[in-house]
């Protein structure tokens, strides 16, 4: 039976194979890309109960609420029918997203926050963060410095820039297995890899882009 390790090369090889794009950036191209089919100017409107939560500059107040600015529209669509379908908990997200039923209004409002710039963190001197970003192949699927990989939009998120207490939140979810909604199964992988203190250096590092 193959370890952990061969597992986790076997499936970061995959990755390296299928694409060789840089992460994604706010260029026009890139952003029409993040946007996917939904209308961005209509979904502002329709997403003012989101940016209660979530902000309307991108910076919601709470540490476990995400940034969504920049993100994958498709990405965010897929995470609502994670929680519509139970796959994902969380009382307010799955009370919320119950209310997402027009799939034209969820498109137009993920589109919304794809069209936005992208993210950004406060930079941090973390060498030991970036070291082990680097070394678990964590660029693979989220990009170099955590903007992700144009091809994967669905499946792995922008996480640089993102909150640091989140980014801690989700990984050790992963790690523990009460998220179970990674379709790649490589975040549960890399994270039984890693202790506690390497996942904050990690989020740490990531949330400073």
């Amino acid at each position: 039976m193959a370890s952990s390790n061969s597992r986790i090369s076997i499936v970061v090889s995959i990755l390296l194979f299928a694409s060789a794009c840089a992460y994604a950036e706010d260029s026009p191209q890139e952003i029409k890309m993040r946007i996917g089919i939904g209308n961005p100017v209509e979904g502002k409107a329709k997403a003012i109960p989101c940016r209660v939560c979530h902000g309307d500059d991108d910076n919601p107040e709470e540490p476990m609420i995400p940034k969504l600015a920049g993100q994958y529209a498709d990405y965010i669509q897929r995470q609502i029918y994670n929680y519509q379908e139970g796959t994902r908990s969380d009382p307010d997200m799955n009370r919320i997203s119950s209310t997402l039923t027009n799939r034209r209004d969820l498109a137009d409002i993920a589109s919304y926050f794809a069209s936005l710039k992208q993210m950004k963190g406060i930079p941090v001197a973390n060498e030991e963060g970036e070291k082990l970003y680097l070394k678990r192949g964590c660029f693979n699927c989220h990009g170099e410095v955590g903007k992700g990989k144009p091809n994967y939009n669905s499946i792995f998120p922008i996480v640089g820039g993102q909150k640091k207490g989140y980014l801690i939140k989700q990984m050790k979810d992963f790690k523990s297995g009460e998220r179970t909604t990674d379709i790649s199964g490589i975040m549960t992988l890399v994270m039984n890899q890693m202790t506690y203190n390497e996942i904050v250096a990690v989020a740490e590092y990531m949330s400073g882009q």
